[in-house]
């Protein structure tokens, strides 16, 4: 379901003390109001309960402006742009999700990428004065290359001759974010309470993990660190290229790069006059981003079209890897049997997978049958048609929805990894049409099933595990000596008891003594028996002595177990 963003339908009015993140910020909160109003979504507050704070800024709003005449995915996208970079960067991450939103807003929100003023030159310049005084780097450019809502970018040269650029974050930016964020996730949990119609796109998880990239992309050092690792990734690729970082310059708010040119993935018109074919580098990029899922266990977290460069050869260049996802390879080969189970519609291995995959929420576990039973109508629904018309997107959000409703909490590197697969379907459609990422994909996990059930596989771990075994036989001999010790010494004692047992021995004793008596009872009656029919002398009164002396010591006995069974009540 797609969202209508800040619909006019009349619904409930949300009851909200001021404790929440929302009022810990009044001033903001406030700002925040007021530009809504401005724009004309006073109606907007109302549904979310914050009626209150409706009355606090309708007298500070004047006339609005131009609000009627305007459509309404351009001015939310107004609102985005006055309200400034938390919220510039929201428009723009919904800006890649047309598994969400329609259109008509991603056409407005796409806006939001040149929407940034730069820094002045002034306010920056003295976060570089350590670096020039050094001598390391020379004649920076005051004009910035470009100014994102995070950061901007100035040209700049080093002492050898290198060109490079300079990544600046801007100042004082860090405590604004964390406000805004704050604010942000109050609205988004307001929404989900008091707006059903975006409740199964999940606002608040969207904007969890749209707060932990944006965050992630404040530390510059962070993006160093990426930087570095990537270009490891891919030191012996020459189809793929990261620009080389120079880390002794770089801080929590500067980052110096080598200066790498190229057309972006958006710029279709400059690419098809340079003569490269489209679907070729749709297919070409998102297998980059694939080959990091699948074999390397991180991957581009945000790989929109700006963040992808295209050069000759071609080469795709990687920019702004400050948001970076990390999937462990337990996780990639629970994802792997996800896969397997999805493509051959098994629900019951899907469930399992997906079990593994994310953390229940309390302590009630979720009901795994009906579970079962909505993953097989989520499969039908969403793979029971040929594969051209699988939109991915769409069905990694139906996913999402589906463990948001039996309350299973997604990873957040998980949710990251949707979020770059959505991108990723996204560019591939802007350049290609017919592109369908599940074929591009699908290689790459074939490749993945066959390492997987090989002897050189599994040989491998072993190796690993070794390692481990190792460890743990190094230790038992020192773990063990003390217990020998006691053995050889003899002053090893076992002294335990089990309760309960002794009506259980006295029992069996009884038992068994009585049935002694019993065997012997028979004896004596079968063995007299024989002795009177074989006539053995000496006789009386024409009887064998013996057969008689046999019956009178059976009878004794049976009259002494008749008698203990009558005081005791029982054998």
């Amino acid at each position: 379901m797609k969202m209508n963003l800040m619909t006019n339908k009349p619904g409930p009015i949300a009851h909200l003390t001021k404790v929440g993140r929302f009022y810990r910020h009044m001033g903001r909160a406030t700002e925040v109001a007021t530009v809504l109003v401005k724009f004309g979504f006073d109606d907007l507050l109302v549904r979310l309960g914050l009626t209150d704070l409706l009355d606090q800024v309708r007298g500070l709003v004047g006339l609005k402006i131009q609000s009627r005449q305007l459509d309404r995915p351009e001015r939310i996208r107004l609102v985005m742009e006055e309200l400034g970079v938390v919220f510039i960067k929201w428009g723009q991450y919904l800006s890649t999700r047309d598994d969400l939103i329609s259109p008509a807003y991603i056409k407005e929100f796409v806006r939001l990428q040149s929407a940034v003023q730069p820094v002045p030159w002034a306010e920056v310049e003295s976060l570089l004065a350590g670096l020039t005084s050094s001598g390391e780097l020379l004649n920076i450019d005051s004009e910035p290359l470009a100014a994102a809502s995070v950061g901007q970018v100035h040209a700049a040269r080093m002492a050898d001759g290198q060109e490079v650029v300079v990544k600046i974050r801007r100042p004082g930016l860090a405590k604004k974010v964390n406000t805004d964020l704050e604010i942000l996730a109050e609205l988004a949990a307001l929404a989900e309470k008091n707006l059903p119609a975006l409740a199964s796109t999940r606002p608040r998880a969207l904007v969890a993990e749209f707060a932990r990239g944006l965050r992630a992309e404040l530390d510059y050092t962070l993006e160093a660190v990426n930087l570095e690792r990537f270009g490891r990734f891919y030191a012996a690729n020459p189809k793929v290229k990261v620009p080389r970082i120079y880390r002794s310059l770089c801080t929590e708010q500067v980052l110096v790069m080598e200066r790498i040119e190229g057309l972006k993935f958006s710029e279709t018109r400059a690419l098809t006059a340079a003569g490269y074919d489209l679907p070729s580098l749709a297919r070409f990029g998102t297998e980059v981003v694939i080959e990091q899922i699948m074999l390397f266990g991180y991957f581009h977290g945000d790989p929109h079209p700006g963040n992808l460069l295209v050069q000759p050869g071609p080469r795709i260049a990687l920019l702004d890897l400050g948001l970076v996802g990390r999937l462990t390879r337990s996780k990639r080969e629970i994802l792997l049997d996800l896969t397997l189970g999805v493509v051959r519609k098994k629900p019951r291995a899907v469930t399992g997978a997906l079990l593994k995959l994310v953390q229940a929420e309390g302590e009630i576990p979720p009901d795994r049958e009906r579970l079962e039973v909505e993953v097989d109508l989520f499969l039908e629904a969403n793979l029971g048609r040929p594969l051209k018309d699988i939109n991915l997107g769409r069905v990694l959000n139906d996913m999402m929805s589906l463990a948001d409703q039996y309350q299973l909490s997604l990873p957040s590197d998980l949710l990251l990894l949707i979020k770059a697969l959505t991108q990723l379907e996204g560019l591939g459609c802007q350049l290609d049409p017919d592109f369908n990422l599940v074929k591009v994909a699908r290689p790459f996990i074939v490749s993945q099933y066959r390492k997987r059930y090989s002897p050189r596989y599994w040989l491998k771990r072993l190796g690993e595990n070794m390692v481990d075994w190792k460890d743990f036989l190094e230790m038992v001999p020192g773990d063990l000596k003390p217990l020998y010790n006691m053995l050889r010494s003899g002053r090893l004692k076992s002294d335990f008891s089990l309760e309960g047992l002794e009506d259980l021995r006295q029992t069996l004793e009884s038992s068994s003594y009585r049935l002694s008596f019993a065997v012997v009872l028979a004896s004596l009656v079968i063995g007299s028996s024989v002795v009177i029919h074989a006539d053995v002398p000496p006789k009386w009164l024409g009887w064998p002595v013996l057969g008689l002396a046999g019956f009178l010591a059976a009878a004794l006995v049976g009259f002494w177990l008749l008698f203990d069974y009558l005081r005791n009540r029982r054998f």
